[in-house]
């Protein structure tokens, strides 16, 4: 039986941490302004929308339960944001009226026939038919075409070998190497090296090893959750069923 749950549309785009894990002092978003700030080097200004940028967001036919969550910059055109549904806290950065060329793509830049929510994006982004875009924060001058889903679930681990806060062991990501049969598994990190993956593999016998490479792998991460996905700059995404849990670098190429 699939457990589909029914909530309100207004907390759509919201409480993608619990508050049971939220530190004292913070709200959901200050790893997400943590993440905004590394990706794009500085701190952006953000502002409310003015009441004409809502009447040509709406002319435009976005839609939105409540504009007053939705920030831009000083550089924002709302002339480029057409037939939108934006849920949560969106914050977009500049759009200007170009048109960002790849190969044979060819696409004006903003967000056009898309559900957006909770992302931030960087300048001068390419949004097209995303049908599903959720929890994201995007680089400058990436195209994003044709695409199903792109989201990210609050307990994304992005292929580490840890466990987010209250997940149960059997959520433990591992890689099977060496033996078809099993029994040589390695806990996969970032920055991982083929002498890491050998002593995995190799002293699986010596448990008191096995037990420090994994309280060392575990250490090296956060295990709070509600880490956003992210795609860096000059990234182009284009005709994609599924992309979820995903951490994106800069000048990537997916189609």
């Amino acid at each position: 039986m699939n457990n589909i749950l029914r909530k309100p549309i207004n907390r759509l785009g919201y409480d993608f941490i619990a508050e049971k894990h939220l530190p004292e002092g913070k709200d959901e978003y200050y790893i997400r302004n943590r993440q905004n700030k590394k990706l794009f080097g500085e701190k952006k200004e953000y502002r409310h929308l003015t009441a004409g940028e809502i009447e040509t967001l709406v002319q435009n036919d976005n839609t939105s339960e409540d504009w007053n969550k939705l920030w831009v910059t000083d550089a924002f055109n709302p002339d480029l944001v057409k037939r939108c549904s934006f849920y949560g806290l969106v914050r977009i950065a500049k759009l200007e009226p170009f048109y960002l060329e790849f190969k044979s793509v060819r696409m004006s830049v903003g967000l056009y026939d898309s559900t957006i929510v909770s992302c931030d994006f960087g300048d001068n982004v390419v949004v097209d038919h995303v049908n599903f875009i959720g929890h994201h924060i995007i680089g400058d001058e990436s195209i994003l075409m044709n695409i199903n889903e792109l989201s990210t679930s609050p307990h994304a681990k992005f292929g580490q070998g840890i466990l987010k806060s209250d997940e149960e062991e059997d959520k433990r990501i591992w890689i099977e190497l060496c033996n078809e049969n099993g029994g040589r598994q390695v806990l996969p990190f970032e920055g991982m090296l083929p002498g890491d993956a050998f002593l995995w593999s190799k002293y699986r016998g010596d448990e008191k090893l096995m037990t420090k490479l994994l309280q060392l792998t575990e250490q090296e991460f956060d295990t709070a959750p509600g880490y956003y996905g992210k795609i860096g700059h000059h990234c182009v995404i284009k005709n994609s069923k599924s992309i979820k849990d995903v951490q994106i670098g800069d000048e990537v190429y997916i189609k």
